[in-house]
């Protein structure tokens, strides 16, 4: 099948809306008289779907005035609109990130802390509340408006903060640093100990952390991060890379 054949093939399997983004896709900007001719349908149909794709912030349009004739206007690609599309970021940063350990591990632990301090300073005015049961929820917050899904249950067992989603699942597999990271932020955010119990990118259904609370103080430790609690060295869920990974005893997966 040629190239030109694969492409119509593709089109014809896509809905109306998906076949206008190809188009945008691959032309940049084009008019709803330009997508009409392009799909063989009327310009009053054409608009009607790219009125639901603008209400969806995948398209939006620009007013332009040509040299001849009224202003008309032109639609392209949001950045949602464009994410919609294959990306192979995972891939890129995994193989970055692996070759930066190897060629020099100090470089890879201060990217790590680097990473780690922007985002400490980043979560800490979101991250408040005088016992650690508050600011647990607090960061369960701010993590599930970056997509975590993350909520903190209190178990037989004490506090835990639990993430339903994990956005670099594939980097944390391969790199289990970045659990690591992420443990030192969360230890550094809520000002006590806490330990990995299970992470989605081992193969739990979740990551599970257990956040320690000392006997008679009602959490309410200093702000600080403690740098002596024991954590797990296998990979988790943030945004990216944190804090350097200080030596810890690996705890193994529930």
């Amino acid at each position: 099948m040629s190239t030109a054949e694969h492409d119509a093939d593709d089109l014809g399997r896509r809905s109306t809306r998906g076949q206008i983004m190809v188009f945008l896709r691959r032309r940049g900007r084009l008019s709803a008289p330009q997508l009409a001719g392009l799909l063989g349908m009327t310009t009053v149909g054409v608009r009607r779907h790219l009125v639901l794709l603008e209400r969806d912030g995948l398209v939006t349009a620009t007013t332009e005035k040509p040299k001849r004739g009224r202003p008309t206007a032109v639609y392209r690609l949001t950045d949602a609109g464009l994410e919609t599309f294959p990306r192979h970021y995972d891939e890129i940063a995994s193989e970055a990130l692996t070759f930066l350990k190897g060629e020099d591990v100090g470089a890879f632990r201060r990217f790590l802390a680097r990473r780690n301090e922007r985002l400490a300073a980043s979560f800490a005015t979101h991250v408040e509340g005088a016992t650690v049961e508050e600011r647990a929820a607090a960061l369960a917050e701010v993590l599930t408006q970056q997509g975590y899904m993350a909520e903190v249950e209190q178990t037989p067992e004490g506090l835990q903060l639990c993430q339903h989603n994990c956005t670099v699942e594939h980097l944390a597999a391969e790199l289990p640093d970045l659990c690591a990271s992420e443990t030192k932020l969360f230890e550094q955010l809520l000002g006590a100990p806490v330990r990995r119990e299970a992470t989605i990118a081992r193969g739990g259904v979740r990551c599970v952390t257990q956040v320690d609370q000392p006997a008679g103080r009602a959490g309410s430790l200093p702000r600080a991060s403690t740098g002596n609690s024991t954590t797990e060295t296998s990979p988790t869920s943030l945004d990216a890379a944190t804090a350097a990974p200080a030596p810890t005893a690996a705890r193994s997966q529930a």
